[in-house]
């Protein structure tokens, strides 16, 4: 059989491939390959983690094809908060005025995370966190070292410092002694956009071969040894293959809209009104890495946001669940009250304040739902077990009046007794608050973004990282991480390409 039969034979081979939308996609053998194309690395994706291992090929003087499924890089990356969590006492943070070292970093975060403290990535991240922080402003990143005192979201000025994790609250106070290490762009609001401008520009300026309008469809492995070798696309709508001399960079998103493999996973975190990232995040790039043997990991779990601040005032008020009784102290990070109020509470929360008529409407539009006279009245408007409520909040008051949370813990400054009628509760419930997630689970990697198969040996020639591997944060998180992680190990990745054997 000639090249043309050849070609005609694997195009067909992948457009018959039967898609189920939630198991393993098939590679495609080597053999009657035509490749159209060769490089040292292909890299799948150009969000902040395919940048960042594209220059961290470049780095370690590879050639590198980058391929994007829009019409530019960005993808959920461009779309964020853009607040990038690092640490151990970045430049930013000193200017700022705080100290911070890699222990205290890395005790927070394996508590925050519920991640092992001597976890090998989440070492890796805290140690060299100081170092990215110089890549990232070396690659044109500007961070304005002031600290804004509002945490969990991004600043709505220039300010480049913030809590994003509830470092500054219990129980992780009493953990490691807290600071600030979310860092964002030097840009007003959200700053998603200018990290990935940043990286883009930096892509750019190299001899990264960069194709757009391409969508990958099936890794291809050796025959004989079951390398990733390269991999099968169309680019413009022709069909392509490109041979990868050193290794396939995984860097295609998660599976946050791919219901059928979230139903599958995490079901839960479908009932999320607002999924973070893009209709590429398709799993596609996970369920490519599970066709060649690679492990998957933590596809229970995800993200999500209940963002009842700011104002950080509303955190005087007290968050019920569908049984009246309270479930996390209030102050927390937002992150850790949406997983407490979907996973633990079955998305069926409360918020409750006293003199409603003075609350405001907080920044994510929430608002007071209910107002009524007494606890005995709200309970019964909300449809509460009869003298749930009121027992709940007679306890919290009495406490409250002697500045104490005995059963959370909440700071003293925010814990104040709810006694001045009318009172009133803002409906948290999943269904009617603006939720906000994706998956946290991916292809098992190791510290260089390799991807593993079950026996904890790596997949020759395949790495992943970003949203297609699994995160660091396995049964919490910390905004900023994601970013963080992203480009840290992207460009490990992207240099540990170097070290492949060549096919």
């Amino acid at each position: 059989m000639r090249a043309d039969d050849d070609r005609g034979r694997w195009m067909a081979r992948a457009a018959d491939h039967v898609d189920d939308h939630v198991g393993p996609i098939e590679p495609l053998a080597s053999a009657g390959i035509e490749w159209t194309d060769e490089t040292d690395v292909v890299v799948i994706g150009l969000g902040c983690a395919g940048t960042s291992a594209a220059l961290g090929a470049i780095e370690a003087e590879l050639d590198v094809v980058a391929l994007e499924r829009a019409g530019d890089g960005g993808g959920t990356s461009a779309m964020s908060g853009g607040l990038i969590y690092l640490g151990g006492g970045t430049h930013t943070q000193q200017a700022a005025g705080f100290e911070d070292d890699v222990e205290s970093m890395l005790a927070f975060l394996a508590a925050s995370l519920g991640t092992p403290v001597d976890d090998p990535r989440l070492v890796s991240y805290c140690e060299e966190s100081v170092a990215h922080h110089d890549w990232l402003v070396a690659q044109g990143l500007e961070i304005l070292p002031v600290f804004w005192p509002e945490p969990g979201l991004e600043p709505p000025g220039e300010e480049g410092l913030v809590y994003s994790g509830g470092e500054d609250t219990l129980p992780y106070a009493a953990v490691a002694t807290p600071a600030p290490r979310a860092h964002i762009a030097k840009v007003p609001g959200a700053g998603g956009a200018r990290l990935m401008e940043v990286l883009l520009a930096a892509v750019r300026r190299t001899a990264v071969d960069v194709r757009t309008d391409a969508r990958a469809e099936r890794l291809v492995v050796d025959d004989a040894t079951g390398r990733v070798v390269g991999v099968v696309c169309r680019i413009d709508g022709s069909p392509a293959a490109i041979r990868a001399r050193k290794g396939v960079v995984l860097a295609a998103g998660g599976f946050a809209f791919n219901e059928q493999m979230v139903e599958a996973h995490v079901p839960a975190a479908n009932r999320v009104a607002y999924k973070l990232g893009t209709d590429g995040d398709d799993g596609w790039a996970i369920r490519s890495g599970m066709g060649v043997g690679g492990a998957v990991e933590n596809m229970d779990q995800a993200e999500v946001a209940l963002p009842i601040t700011p104002p950080r005032r509303l955190v005087q008020g007290v968050v019920v669940d569908g049984r009246g009784q309270r479930i996390i102290n209030e102050d927390a990070y937002y992150g850790h009250v949406g997983h407490r109020a979907l996973f633990h509470a079955d998305g069926d929360a409360y918020l409750i304040v006293d003199e409603p008529r003075h609350v405001p409407v907080n920044a994510a539009g929430f608002r007071v739902t209910w107002v009524c006279e007494s606890y005995e009245e709200l309970e019964a408007e909300i449809g509460l077990p009869t003298g749930s409520l009121t027992s709940t909040m007679a306890a919290y008051n009495a406490a409250a009046a002697e500045g104490h949370d005995p059963e959370f813990h909440k700071a003293p400054e925010f814990v104040v007794p709810l006694i001045e009628g009318p009172f009133g509760a803002y409906d948290l419930r999943v269904d009617h608050a603006l939720y906000a997630g994706f998956p946290l689970g991916g292809l098992s990697i190791d510290v260089d973004g390799r991807v593993l198969g079950r026996s904890g040996v790596p997949v020759a020639g395949l790495f992943a990282v970003g949203r297609s591997a699994s995160s660091i944060a396995r049964t919490g998180y910390c905004s900023g991480i994601s970013l963080g992680e992203g480009t840290l190990t992207g460009r490990r990745a992207g240099h540990a390409a170097a070290d492949n054997t060549g096919v």
